[in-house]
Order: structure tokens, then C-alpha cells, then sequence
């Protein structure tokens, strides 16, 4: 006799089948991490939608590297940990003395993120976060667009192409709800696990950071 069946109205979570923009929160599986071969300070971000269709769907890796090794580099990083931290709700002059610590705060804050399908070199596809914005009033607004025909983000086993996306966000911590941002309003917990992909570096625009930073890791690699 089986152990179960699966029936997928029985899971944690949500499938997360289309791009478009979402109203999120940082889910506690977002860690601080460094490059492997640099060392460079990573923040890796994974988001649980809060309302619509998908609601509790994670949307995972948005790898985030804080780069110093010239000027230009180092303002280019501050700009697009600002981007993050003023769709967050951080208000201006809050101050953060490392990445590890925007990670630790920014568990449990809601904002908006679009996100699309990308492919990575390991030829999975996966929803990539292209900007971020402050929570939308009006909900979330998935656009239609799956995952292209014959790709996929999961290897070899008894399961399908689909991303998988479990558990959900952890509360914040008395240091979390002492952060520049504002407070959070979701307090679901859970454990997440996805495939190992990760976000593609894409194009600064004059009005938005769009996501990703850090080329797509090997499967089974946490970074």
C-alpha cells in the first residue's frame, strides 16, 4: 500500500505559473552569504506572494552582491541595495553597517517585485526579478506569460518541469521589528526548498534597478 498520493489541493505553499508583479514579503529562507571565488558579500533573497492567485507561492534566488572593488562599483551597489530598501520602506538616513544585517531586517517586510522567465547557463528556466517597488495597494497582478513551452527547472526524477515552492515566511525577530523598515504584516512560518538556480546580471535603466546580480549557480549548490 502507498505511503500517500499526491494531491496537489494538499501542500504547503502555491505554485508561482506566470510572470508579472507581485505583492511579496522576504521569506525567512533569505540568507547572507558570500562569493565563492571573490568573497564578495551576496544577499539571496527568496519572496512569498501575499495575495491573489498564487498566494504563498515562493519566487526564490534573487542573488543581490554588494561589489567594492572600485568607485563606480561601490555606488552602483549602494544603488541597488537602496533600490531594495526604499521599496521596502526604509526611510532616508537609516544607515546599515553590513549586507548580513539588511538580511537579518529585511525578513518579514512586504514590497512589490516584477519578475519574468529567464533561462541560465544550466538551461533551466525560472522567474527572474527584473525591479522592485513599494507594496501595491490594488494586488498583485500576474500577466499571463508561463514558463515557455519545453523548459524547464527541475533535473532528473519522478517529478515534473514545474517550480516548486513550499512553506512561507518566518516572523521578525524583536531586531527585525526595530529596522529602518516598515513593519510587516505577514507572520505565516514554514520551511522553503527550491532548485538551485539563481538570478542572470540584466540592464540599469534611469528609473529602476532591475534584479539579479549573480550568474546561475550549479544545481545542489546553496550559492
Amino acid at each position: 500500500m502507498a505511503l500517500f498520493t499526491v494531491d496537489s489541493s494538499n501542500t504547503f505553499g502555491q505554485t508561482v505559473e506566470e510572470a508579472g508583479k507581485y505583492n511579496v514579503a522576504i521569506a525567512s529562507s533569505s540568507q547572507y552569504t558570500t562569493t565563492k571565488e571573490a568573497g564578495k558579500p551576496m544577499a539571496i533573497f527568496d519572496y512569498e506572494v501575499l495575495d491573489g492567485p498564487y498566494k504563498g507561492g515562493l519566487i526564490r534566488f534573487d542573488n543581490e552582491v554588494w561589489d567594492s572593488t572600485s568607485e563606480d562599483k561601490a555606488k552602483l551597489s549602494a544603488k541597488r541595495f537602496n533600490t531594495i530598501a526604499v521599496a521596502l520602506g526604509a526611510s532616508n538616513g537609516t544607515a546599515f553597517d553590513s549586507i548580513e544585517q539588511f538580511v537579518s531586517q529585511a525578513v518579514g517586510h512586504q514590497l512589490a517585485i516584477t519578475v519574468d522567465w529567464d533561462t541560465g547557463s544550466n538551461g533551466k528556466t525560472y522567474l527572474a526579478v527584473k525591479s522592485y517597488e513599494p507594496f501595491m495597494q490594488d494586488g498583485s497582478k500576474p500577466n499571463g506569460i508561463k514558463r515557455p513551452a519545453g523548459s524547464g527547472n527541475t533535473g532528473n526524477g519522478g517529478f515534473g518541469n514545474r517550480q516548486s515552492a513550499s512553506g512561507g515566511l518566518g516572523s521578525a525577530t524583536n531586531h527585525q521589528q526595530s529596522s529602518g523598515f516598515n513593519a510587516p504584516t505577514s507572520s505565516n512560518t514554514g520551511n522553503a526548498q527550491a532548485p538551485g538556480t539563481a538570478n542572470s546580471y540584466s540592464s540599469q535603466s534611469a528609473n529602476s534597478y532591475h534584479g539579479g546580480g549573480f550568474p546561475p549557480i550549479p544545481d545542489g549548490s546553496p550559492f
